[in-house]
């Protein structure tokens, strides 16, 4: 058996400096730092270009210049995003073509050659058929989404086999297995003993594992947790793979039509038809609002020539206003931060603002009220427990998100 351990880092545009700094500490050069010292190990990985470009801001660009050495030594492979994380079925195809060829042209500036990803990860693994007819569109050859996009539950996709796309010209798609990564992710694995043991005769099969997570969890999240890295790779069991080996590596294919879906969905939302409930939720009030705050400041920005004074800050401030951060700290499901909503809400609102010339007086009106309702809302909803109860709600009904990650040095990604 391969394991092809798939990781994605990340951090939003509006993270502050204090909290990047903890992270790449405890996680980001943790992992450098591992995979340096174990040779034949292989990754695949995603790193979002605004946080490549926070930690060159930020006089980290240690860590870019460690992830570049290794891809040179094959240890990692990237794979391709949008550049601010947004969540790609819920945005425009021309936002989405956008910030696909700004996080390869950025990545590019400062990985060199070495950046010329095979696969795309979209944020959140959140997947339609226009997604991926795109991804195809822009030249990649596979894209990974979770294992209950293939048939809506978990447990059926065959491990032996790899997967084409249906109407997707031949895009290659991978499947990551919830169970083993949930148990990576809630720390039910800290060191490879207990790896290998839920695995079992696995092991031993002409199969592979195929693992996604945040990169945060080794050393962040879950403090310690990089053991499990460092123990497998030593022990060479299982052998690791990138994505892109297993291609090689399991030539049968198979085609499937996955569904959308995403790699926090559950089978319950699928049913109700509810593909991205973190951040686009039926019913949802404030995420009802969030959402005609950011279509406003789409229809006005684009609305506008290049040429507009204040265009070129408005466009930047849109691009990183997109960020999904600020509709999945809203969600309560179970993830809950007001300070996060109201940040993501103003960056959204500044991009508008960066217009006042070519802004109608009533277009302005209406962007100071939504954002003045996702406010007011937010803090009502932490205030009156409202909050805390759709959380509790969301728990008992999903039990299988066994607690809350902690970020940074309060609640934020």
């Amino acid at each position: 058996m391969y394991w092809a351990n798939f990781l994605h880092i990340y951090q939003p545009p509006t993270q502050t400096e204090i909290i990047l700094r903890k992270v790449t500490t405890e996680a980001y050069r943790t992992l450098v730092r591992v995979l340096k010292a174990a040779p034949s190990a292989r990754i695949t990985l995603n790193i979002n270009a605004v946080l490549t470009t926070l930690l060159d801001r930020n006089g980290l660009g240690d860590v870019i210049s460690g992830l570049r050495k290794l891809a040179e030594r094959g240890q990692v492979e990237f794979t391709g995003s949008a550049m601010y994380h947004p969540i790609l079925p819920l945005i425009p195809r021309d936002e989405a073509v956008r910030q696909i060829e700004l996080n390869t042209h950025i990545n590019r500036r400062y990985f060199g050659d070495v950046y010329s990803p095979r696969g795309f990860f979209p944020p959140e693994m959140c997947y339609n058929l226009e997604v991926a007819k795109l991804v195809r569109e822009l030249g990649f050859q596979w894209i990974i989404v979770d294992e209950i996009a293939y048939e809506g539950g978990i447990g059926t996709v065959r491990n032996d086999v790899t997967y084409t796309v249906k109407g997707a010209d031949g895009l290659g798609v991978f499947f990551k297995e919830r169970p083993f990564s949930a148990g990576i992710t809630y720390g039910k694995f800290p060191r490879a003993t207990t790896f290998l043991d839920a695995l079992g005769d696995r092991g031993a099969m002409n199969t592979y594992l195929l693992t996604g997570t945040d990169g945060e969890i080794y050393g962040h999240h879950r403090p310690g947790q990089e053991k499990l890295l460092e123990e497998v790779w030593a022990s060479g069991r299982p052998p690791t793979a990138t994505i892109s080996q297993l291609l090689e590596l399991f030539p049968k294919r198979h085609q499937v039509g996955p569904l959308p879906s995403s790699w926090s969905t559950w089978p319950d939302e699928l049913r109700q038809g509810v593909p991205y409930p973190q951040w686009d939720y039926p019913d949802h009030e404030l995420h009802r609002l969030q959402w005609q705050l950011t279509h406003l400041a789409l229809e006005t920005v684009n609305s506008v020539p290049p040429s507009t004074a204040g265009y070129e800050r408005a466009r930047e401030l849109l691009d990183e206003g997109l960020h999904s951060d600020q509709y999945w700290w809203a969600s309560c499901r179970p993830w809950w931060d007001t300070e996060m909503v109201e940040k993501g809400a103003r960056k959204l609102l500044d991009s508008i603002l960066a217009l006042p010339q070519a802004m109608p007086q009533e277009k302005l009106q209406q962007a100071l009220a939504l954002l003045d309702s996702i406010i007011t809302t937010a803090r009502d909803w932490q205030q009156t427990g409202k909050a805390r109860r759709r959380k509790e709600e969301y728990l008992k009904e999903h039990l299988d998100v066994t607690s809350e990650l902690t970020f940074g040095q309060g609640t934020q990604q």
